[in-house]
């Protein structure tokens, strides 16, 4: 088994779909069941447009398929002689030593799809039955404004192949850690991509790859204005999903983002003797590679020096998010903060965003009221 993935020659309805992921057998021959499901689910249905999602799911495709092809398992034998389902064999082979001992959540990812896959294939006939049952669970309902509109009851159906998931606990800096982490870091371009993260909550491989151009004199805006509305597009930069959203960037941070582009970046750009959309650059005058991987060795190197066990780039961003949440929570109805923080993040669902009222509790040890004032007294130390 094989997986390659298409170049602009693979075509759909007289349009190019470059980097779409195909399956080829030991034999040489492309996998159509997954080839058609694929473009039914990516491109038709509209389920998965980012390209990067297709390299993710191919992969997860290629992972099942070519299990069963090692083990000489016919994927559509979904019968009930067997002593266990297919799907239950390649989870249980997933998380034993020999498949890698993935994580739970690892795991669940690759059963979601694979289930998905299954569905699709159950409806074109080409299984008798689905290799695995569905059963009732209980489920955390929403809270504050949304359980009005719940009608679960607390309970949803799910795979009975799927593993119960513990439930993560988000991490946050608190005041004390956000003031150590902050002088920790000295390098211009380091310190004022976190600031952007702790401001905005964007991801790593949007800060890495945010544009220059999006970098604005905020003298042009009225002084009254605290925030300045960005439109992030994807025709710009990396953005997950693919999905454009706007971002409130606080002006004292524009101010040094554009004093930034003026000198210090105008410095570096020198160095390479190149010309880069990307706003922030490395030490050698080149934007950070790999949507930005070398961001979570800044952030740990910074924790390090900081005093703080652990750390990672999304910290930030749920960092941003709690904090956001617990300043407006004080002028505004809980609804209103969830929407705004949701739309901010990116996030599909309101759900996704709730999980951040549950640090709240513990906000009273974590941050003051006004969040971006602290940030910018930090950053001036």
């Amino acid at each position: 088994m094989d997986l390659i993935f298409s170049t602009e020659k693979f075509i759909l309805n007289t349009q190019s779909y470059p980097g779409f992921p195909i399956l080829i057998s030991s034999d040489g021959r492309v996998v159509e069941e997954v080839l058609d499901f694929c473009i039914s689910h990516f491109i038709n249905r509209g389920r998965v447009k980012s390209r990067k999602s297709w390299i993710t799911y191919g992969k997860t495709l290629y992972q099942f398929f070519g299990w069963c092809e090692v083990n000489n398992i016919d994927w559509r034998d979904v019968g009930n002689d067997r002593e266990i389902t297919i799907i239950a064999e390649y989870r249980d082979w997933n998380l034993s030593v020999e498949g890698g001992s993935l994580s739970i959540v690892t795991v669940n990812s690759r059963l979601r799809l694979i289930c998905i896959f299954y569905r699709y294939a159950i409806n074109r006939d080409w299984v008798a039955a689905l290799p695995y049952a569905m059963e009732k669970v209980i489920v955390r309902r929403p809270i504050n404004f949304l359980s009005h509109t719940d009608i679960s009851k607390g309970e949803s159906m799910v795979a009975d192949v799927m593993l119960k998931t513990p439930r993560s606990i988000i991490k946050v800096l608190n005041k004390d850690q956000l003031k150590s982490f902050m002088k920790s870091i000295s390098n211009i371009t380091h310190k004022l991509i976190v600031r952007l993260a702790l401001t905005t909550g964007m991801r790593r491989e949007e800060l890495a790859t945010f544009p220059l151009k999006y970098v604005i004199d905020p003298t042009f805006y009225s002084s009254y204005r605290s925030f300045i509305r960005v439109d992030l597009k994807p025709q710009d930069m990396a953005i997950k999903g693919e999905h454009p959203r706007s971002i409130d960037i606080p002006r004292s941070v524009m101010e040094d983002l554009w004093q930034y582009s003026l000198n210090y970046r105008y410095q570096l750009e020198k160095k390479s003797g190149e010309s880069h959309p990307t706003l922030f650059l490395t030490e050698y005058g080149k934007p950070y590679a790999n949507q930005g991987a070398a961001l979570l060795g800044i952030v740990k190197k910074a924790a390090r020096s900081a005093g703080i066990n652990y750390m990672n780039v999304h910290m930030l961003r749920h960092t941003y998010a709690t904090h956001t949440l617990y300043a407006m929570k004080k002028t505004s109805e809980v609804s209103l903060a969830l929407l705004y923080v949701r739309d901010r993040l990116g996030h599909a669902s309101v759900t996704t965003t709730e999980k951040y009222l549950h640090c709240l509790s513990d906000a009273e040890d974590i941050l003051m009221n006004d969040y971006q004032k602290e940030i910018d007294y930090i950053s001036m130390e």
